[in-house]
């Protein structure tokens, strides 16, 4: 199983909708509909979609990539 970067698959798909003569836009407060849009419609082609380490955890805080 391969694996794609969810945030790149909306930017394609957005340069892909504008080729096309549509006019999209990214409505505020909508990214996380993007973002789950974007993790399904690979997962349905057999992709993983790539997180960043902290959106790996559910932790509920912050993530902190060094720790002094």
């Amino acid at each position: 199983m391969g694996e794609y970067d969810p945030y790149r698959l909306i930017d394609d798909v957005e340069s892909l909708l504008l080729a096309r003569g549509l006019t999209p836009a990214r409505v505020p407060g909508r990214g996380g509909d993007r973002l789950a849009g974007a993790g399904r419609l690979l997962r349905g082609f057999g992709l993983e979609p790539r997180m960043a380490p902290e959106d790996a955890f559910d932790l509920g805080v912050p993530f902190q990539g060094r720790i002094g």
